[in-house]
């Protein structure tokens, strides 16, 4: 079909000794004589696709009708080719993406056509799920450096989605919110859409002549199809910038001196007691660094915490959602933290050390942050001060400091340094971590960390981690160690386990067969496994090995079996639920867990799991069942079951864990969520009800109503108003 006309589309209580880390100098000496900027050769782009935007001076009206003259005369963005199911091949259904700009603003303007009579949109709501319904993102990486980039995502409905990734789409951090706006509309046999986002939502070099990474997915969720403009293999993200064609034509712009001032009004009711209160946020863009305040936080607007029943000796990591630590997290990420192959063994910073204990909120008095780039230099920066835990007189504080030098396209290296200092005492962390790319297929992750602590445990006060990692068409590959020493502490940091060396793998084969669409999309088989002695490796700890086949389907379902060997060796004695503890000694026990998740962008869609056999000393049974019923666009209902019968000569007991949750959107800007949740291994049930109006852009109202309700305890009930709005200038 041809495209229509309209193709427009703290103090110290004892204070250490200051360390001394020859180690950055040595950092700092070498990326000094790092090849400068611009040391890209016009070999590595000449191969590039490219599209060129246009400048204009007459109005464009985001509304999603492309009318305007100039969507006609501007350089199309087509050719789209398949990187799922038939890599390479034209993507099934035609697509143009068309770039204007003027001096304020970037417009993109795209037309999909589509022979389904209607797409499927799987919700309205912001950040959205990007792969249950269809999906276009335009991915900018603007410093062209390969790794770094923005994403701005819709849907047929007008969602907006957006985000930042690092590590060459390694890692995506969806909860970045900027300032932009999207419309969508109908053109006959497809649809149109319409962005803008302002130059000071973005950050980019300060020269006359902007050239830009540029690619464009488009996912067709019905054909479970994902489509880029600028191909990309399959064994990577389609978020993977190095393989980014390029923008070009944007000339004389600038992000300006973008201040954003942010004022909130919080007013609140709980347990009897009434309080009230105002924060102030500011943001500040200069010279490609973005610089942050925050006076006051107050996070009562952020969804609670899912609940979780842990029956493993390894406390979990849960995500960041507070928005003052999410804006350019990559600036504060010390090695590879992909959640591959043990690299969250070691999280040298882990921004939820600050600001919560045990999930709960301590009060936030100050905190100042800057990140961004100068040339090839990456800098992030923060410095927090809060209360103590507990209501305790005094304070504490927080700095984490990150620089970063990439060498060449593939390369990089880094140095870091964290503190925490309060009355309790001080501790201090410093060191360096590398990344290299060796070729298409290797990458190394290295990370080499000494802490220092008023009164430390014994042992080397040291942590280390290295890592290779392989991708290739077929085959994925994952090796890495970890060592963390008995001495070492750092508090703004996460390790799984104290005083250990640990030993993790995986490699996985994909076998694709030749007509995939059928029914039959790929059959994966895999083997990982891990090893974790103390740090000395002179007493075991617990041994992992485990095999996994798994069948994905061609309407995006998926069929998996895991069969595991565990061997846990105890030092002490562990309880592992209430009343029920076990005993120091070696226990050994085989696992197997079958598991099916259905096709998401069905109206209803469910997941369920079974596993068997061996448990510590006995054995257990589990069942997990999930569904999702799509009500419309607007909404979603979805519920989750987990539940565990486990027989130990220490005791039997049961575990259960169930969530409901409600999605539901009047519209673009306003949002309600309910999430109720029951977890058995604390007795407590637990309501989150979340209205969200957003008025004006990154300007919202919410009123948020949380009951806990523990076991034996009276329940605990709370409401919360929270004005905000954004002062742009």
């Amino acid at each position: 079909m041809p495209f229509p006309d309209a193709t427009d589309p703290a103090r110290r209580r004892a204070a250490p000794r200051r360390p001394r880390w020859p180690a950055l100098a040595v950092v700092l000496a070498f990326a000094a004589a790092a090849p400068a900027e611009g040391a890209d050769t016009a070999a590595e782009t000449a191969s590039r696709r490219r599209v060129v935007a246009m400048r204009v001076t007459v109005p464009i009206a985001v509304d999603g009708h492309l009318d305007e003259a100039p969507w006609r005369d501007a350089e199309p963005a087509e050719g789209f080719v398949q990187q799922q199911p038939h890599e390479g091949q034209p993507s099934s259904q035609p697509s143009e993406v068309r770039f204007l700009y003027d001096d304020g603003t970037l417009y993109v303007g795209g037309t999909f056509l589509d022979d389904a009579a209607d797409p499927v949109v799987d919700g309205l709501k912001r950040d959205f799920t990007t792969r249950d319904g269809d999906v276009v993102a335009i991915v900018l990486d603007t410093f062209l450096d390969g790794r770094n980039a923005f994403t701005f995502s819709t849907n047929p409905g007008g969602a907006l989605s957006d985000g930042q990734t690092h590590d060459d789409g390694r890692q995506l951090n969806q909860d970045w919110n900027g300032v932009w706006t999207v419309r969508t509309g109908r053109v006959p046999g497809g649809w149109t859409m319409e962005m803008a986002i302002p130059f000071r939502t973005l950050r980019f070099p300060r020269r006359d002549r902007q050239r830009w990474g540029l690619n464009i997915v488009r996912v067709l969720r019905r054909r479970n199809e994902v489509a880029v403009w600028s191909p990309v293999p399959r064994q990577f993200t389609e978020r993977k910038v190095s393989h980014a064609g390029l923008l070009e034509g944007i000339d004389r712009v600038r992000a300006g001196r973008s201040l954003r001032v942010k004022p909130a009004l919080v007013a609140g009711h709980r347990d009897g007691r009434s309080h009230r209160d105002a924060g102030l946020d500011v943001k500040y863009g200069w010279r490609d660094l973005t610089w942050d305040l925050t006076l006051r936080a107050d996070y009562s607007q952020v969804e609670v915490d899912e609940e979780q029943i842990n029956l493993t000796r390894i406390s979990p990591v849960l995500p960041e959602k507070r928005e003052f630590f999410l804006e350019n997290q990559g600036a504060f990420t010390v090695g590879d933290q992909t959640g591959t192959a043990g690299s969250r063994d070691l999280l040298p910073f882990f921004s939820r050390r600050i600001g919560l204990v045990d999930g709960a909120p301590v009060p936030v008095h100050a905190g100042g942050r800057v990140s961004g780039r100068q040339g090839r230099i990456g800098i992030g920066a923060l410095a927090v001060t809060t209360a103590l835990p507990g209501g305790e007189p005094g304070q504490q504080q927080f700095v984490a400091a990150r620089l970063t030098r990439d060498l060449g396209r593939r390369h990089r290296l880094c140095a870091v340094y964290l503190a925490h200092e309060s009355p309790l005492g001080t501790t201090r962390t410093a060191g360096v971590d590398a990344h290299v790319g060796l070729g298409e297929v290797f990458l190394v992750d290295a990370v080499a960390l000494r802490s220092e602590a008023a009164g430390g445990a014994p042992g080397r006060p040291w942590a280390l981690r290295g890592a290779l990692q392989a991708d290739t068409r077929r085959q994925t590959t994952r090796l890495a160690y970890t060592n963390i020493g008995g001495g070492y502490r750092n508090d703004l940091g996460y390790v799984a386990r104290e005083d250990a060396g640990t030993l993790t793998w995986e490699h996985e084969w994909v076998f694709r067969p030749r007509a995939p669409e059928r029914w039959l999309r790929g059959i994966t088989a895999g083997t990982e496994g891990e090893r974790v002695d103390d740090s000395r490796h002179g007493a075991p700890v617990s041994r992992l090995l485990r095999q996994d086949w798994s069948v994905e389907f061609a309407d995006g379902g998926r069929a998996g079996l895991d069969v595991d060997w565990n061997v846990e060796h105890l030092s002490e004695p562990f309880e592992i639920a209430r009343g029920v503890t076990l005993a120091p000694g070696a226990y050994r026990f085989d696992r197997a867990t079958a598991s099916y998740r259905s096709d998401r962008s069905r109206a209803l869609s469910g997941t369920v799991g079974i596993s068997a056999g061996d448990f510590w000393s006995g054995d257990m049974t589990g069942t997990s069942i999930g569904a999702r019923f799509r009500l419309s666009a607007r909404g979603a209902i979805s519920g989750t079951l987990d539940r565990n019968h486990a027989v130990l000569p220490e005791g039997r007991f049961d575990t259960t864990l169930a969530k409901l949750r409600v999605d539901w959107s009047f519209s673009t800007r306003a949002a309600l969520n309910a999430l109720v949740q029951y977890n058995s291994a604390r007795r407590a049930w637990l309501t989150n009800v979340r209205f969200s109006l957003m008025h004006r852009p990154l300007s919202d109202v919410f009123v948020v109503y949380t009951d806990t309700r523990p076991d034996g305890a009276p329940a605990v009930r709370s409401v919360a108003l929270k004005y905000t709005h954004l002062l742009s200038f």
